[in-house]
């Protein structure tokens, strides 16, 4: 028996040593037991033409299920995954991209079996921009025995940038409220613009110089001097 077991010792114990590696090169590789998850993944549009706007965005978020050995699927959210919408050569109006497992790269050792929803429509429109005229807002009022005289802006006009649709609604723009309750001398201020559609933005400065001037009732800011 002991003979038997002795025939051929060093090949038996090579075999042993070589197959016990190759499980474990194996196990290793596989990551361990396989698994799903579901993650949501950023949308990322890419490639947006400098001449169109989006007026209707898409979900930020998609709901992604992988599948795959656990050591590997776990990794996953640390990853940076996203969804790429290539916008490149899109035209003016209604874009829908259908969501297909292949849509997303998967990691190493890994596949995507779901994405949801299962498609993305965007909705595209030529680009404008437009200069409108700025109109200060006050809020309150002076100190009895006080009034405004006069209110200026700078600069008197200001430019937005849009879709073309957005900007046609608009006839001038509104800045932030300056406070001139009990105010008893004039009041210069750095205030912002109030937007009037959130699909336009500003294209050169965000804020203005308001100057409300403040006198005493009765008297007149442009009155004559005697000589």
């Amino acid at each position: 028996m002991l003979d038997v077991l002795r025939k051929n010792l060093g090949i038996k114990i090579f075999s042993l040593l070589l197959a016990i590696f190759l499980w474990s090169v194996i196990s290793r590789g596989s990551g361990g037991r396989q698994m799903e998850m579901s993650l949501s993944i950023p949308v990322e549009v890419q490639n947006l033409s400098s001449e169109l706007e989006m007026v209707e965005h898409p979900a930020e978020l998609v709901n992604v299920r992988f599948s795959g050995p656990r050591r590997f699927v776990s990794r996953i959210s640390q990853m940076g995954i996203t969804l790429p919408l290539d916008l490149d050569g899109a035209l003016e109006g209604i874009t829908t991209f259908e969501l297909y497992p292949g849509s997303i790269k998967a990691p190493e050792m890994t596949k995507v079996i779901r994405i949801s929803p299962s498609s993305i429509t965007i909705v595209l429109e030529r680009s404008g921009q437009e200069r409108f005229p700025v109109e200060p807002v006050l809020e309150g009022v002076p100190s009895r025995g006080f009034k405004v005289s006069a209110v200026a802006v700078d600069p008197l006009f200001a430019e937005l940038a849009g879709p073309r649709s957005s900007l046609a609604g608009i006839t001038m723009i509104q800045t932030a409220p300056v406070d001139i309750k009990g105010s008893i001398e004039s009041i210069e201020r750095e205030v912002g613009l109030v937007l009037p559609d959130d699909r336009v933005r500003n294209v050169d400065s965000s804020s203005v110089k308001v100057t409300v001037t403040i006198v005493p009732v009765g008297e007149n800011q442009d009155k004559k001097k005697p000589q």
